[in-house]
């Protein structure tokens, strides 16, 4: 038993009543007592376990702090370069919202103008859509005007050929009639002037007589 628990025997004489060690009795197998809390002896690889231990939690807390600076100065560097864009872009964008302020000034000052210029431009639109819209207008009646006359010279020319025979003996009949006339007429004339020589003649030879 005093072997299991790493304990040696007394040196000295127990039977000369020297104290040895202090070294608790051996228990009784049938004893009911907690053992006593014994520190085992500390050996060289535990020791250098911790060491390499508080070592690499040194190194890690070196590492874990280096990161972080790093860390820092990239954000800082980025932010920094941010910050100088962003101010430049503002700068520009104040320019420009101070130039179209400007300018909505002037566009405010000229609103009559521009609403006077607009106004002629859609009147000059609409009048060149009305003159668009007669002139097809005036090139529809023409066309259905030409194609009327066509239409109509068509249909005179088939009655002109139809009626040609009927034309021609028309026209010679009325030559005929108006021949008659004109000779009637000379006859007539004729007659008119013989009585009028033969009426000169008696009323000359009745002044004849009366003279005698």
């Amino acid at each position: 038993m005093s072997s299991l628990f790493g304990m040696s025997k007394p040196k000295g004489n127990p039977s000369s009543g020297e104290a040895g060690p202090s070294t608790p009795p051996p228990l009784s197998p049938t004893s009911n007592k907690p053992l006593p809390a014994i520190r085992p002896g500390t050996s060289g690889t535990e020791n250098l376990l911790i060491t390499n231990r508080r070592a690499a939690s040194e190194q890690l807390a070196k590492a874990q702090k280096a990161e972080r600076a790093y860390r820092a100065r990239k954000q800082a560097t980025i932010a920094r370069s941010g910050l100088g864009e962003a101010r430049g872009h503002f700068r520009e964008a104040f320019s420009h919202l101070r130039s179209g302020f400007a300018g909505l000034w002037q566009v405010a000052r000229a609103a009559p103008y521009l609403l006077r210029e607009r106004g002629e431009e859609r009147k000059r639109r609409a009048e060149q859509k009305k003159r668009q819209r007669k002139a097809e207008e005036k090139r529809r009646l023409e066309e259905e005007l030409a194609r009327r006359r066509a239409e109509v010279g068509s249909e005179d020319g088939e009655s002109d050929a139809e009626d040609g025979d009927g034309d021609s003996e028309v026209d010679d009949e009325e030559e005929e009639e108006r021949d008659a006339g004109r000779s009637r007429d000379e006859e007539e004339k004729k007659e008119e002037v013989k009585d009028k020589k033969w009426k000169n003649k008696a009323a000359g030879k009745g002044k004849g007589k009366g003279k005698y």
